[in-house]
């Protein structure tokens, strides 16, 4: 029979300490500090069950190098920002990141948790490229983990950074009430989508703050395919009357309602206006350029890094820290 594998938290259970504090010490991490008698204890246990710690041949020390993993990334998703913000911020510390495609991985977990526990790595940065709730690998990370763009729906205690989608949705609504317009339409992902529902949210609460009562006609869903949020903005464009801003929840779905708006003999702002979300590069090459919401990717790829080096990330214990965005306003919502 061949013999289980012997992992860190085997190791923590036998020395009665938690899985970060066994990472820290096997790993030599000089980011916490640990008590003599604690380390005593923790190399005791990896001896007596023969743990096999796999030192790293890099140049790279073992605790300098961060596990970025990330479910999918396309050569222009604006969510490389986040990589980005990562990568320059662990160059500040003398870390290294190492990409894992989580997609891949999944097709193999042994391979995945083998590559996770062989002493390379000093903390995991789990990502998504969308902010969503997910679900866990089957293992729970020996490292210091740090969420960012998501959140595990089953596990509360592990840190996360997301993006302040409520807040940006509220500030984009509150721009165009403020521009004067009245009857705002939203045009999102459907419900499933985290992100799109929290955007939702912040244009509800900008419109009963302002005594604006939330029109369920002028709610619509579909995919962020052009085609898709240009058949609602034509069904929009219908009703009687029909909406004099639409504000889209992405700014691949800002496409298709210019296309509907231009085929309807329509012009922006002066008969309809027009806002985005995520502030993607196409924002100013659109025709007028598109009012958006900037998310701060490269800022919380950095933060992520500053919560993994923070002295205390060790013990899964942070909250989640929304990081604010900015309204980047473009002639597509300004009235002449």
């Amino acid at each position: 029979m061949r013999k289980k594998k012997v992992t860190m938290k085997d190791i923590a259970v036998l020395a009665g300490v938690s899985q970060p504090t066994v990472s820290i010490v096997l790993n030599d991490s000089d980011n916490v500090r640990i008590s003599h008698d604690t380390r005593e204890r923790v190399i005791s246990a990896a001896k007596q069950l023969e743990y096999q710690i796999r030192r790293p041949t890099s140049h790279h020390n073992k605790h300098h190098l961060i596990a970025f993993i990330v479910n999918n990334l396309a050569e222009k998703d604006p969510f490389l920002s986040a990589l980005k913000g990562t990568i320059e911020r662990a160059r500040e510390f003398e870390y290294a990141v190492a990409v894992l495609e989580n997609s891949k991985m999944r097709e193999s977990q042994q391979t995945f948790i083998d590559e996770l526990e062989s002493g390379n790595y000093g903390a995991v940065i789990y990502a998504n490229n969308t902010y969503a709730g997910i679900e866990p690998l089957n293992f729970t990370p020996s490292l210091p983990t740090v969420m960012l763009n998501c959140f595990y729906q089953t596990d509360k205690q592990v840190p996360c950074i997301i993006p302040a989608d409520l807040s940006g949705g509220f500030q984009v609504t509150q721009h165009l009430l403020k521009q004067g317009y009245k009857r705002i339409a939203f045009i999102g992902e459907n419900l499933s989508s985290v992100a799109s529902q929290k955007r939702l949210d912040g244009y509800r609460q900008a419109l009963l703050q302002n005594d604006y009562v939330p029109d369920d006609s002028l709610i619509r869903f579909c995919h962020t395919l052009g085609n898709e949020s240009y058949r609602q903005t034509q069904e929009l464009l219908n009703l009687s009357p029909p909406p004099d801003a639409i504000f889209c929840a992405s700014d691949l779905m800002a496409i298709g309602c210019y296309l509907a708006i231009a085929h309807a003999g329509l012009q922006i702002p002066n008969d309809i206006a027009v806002a985005g979300f995520e502030n993607q590069s196409l924002a100013d090459k659109l025709t007028p350029q598109l009012t958006s919401f900037h998310l701060p990717y490269y800022e919380m790829g950095k933060l992520a890094v500053d919560c993994l080096l923070d002295r205390n990330a060790g013990n899964y214990e942070l909250p989640i820290q929304q990081v604010e965005g900015e309204l980047c306003i473009g002639d597509s919502t300004t009235q002449h």
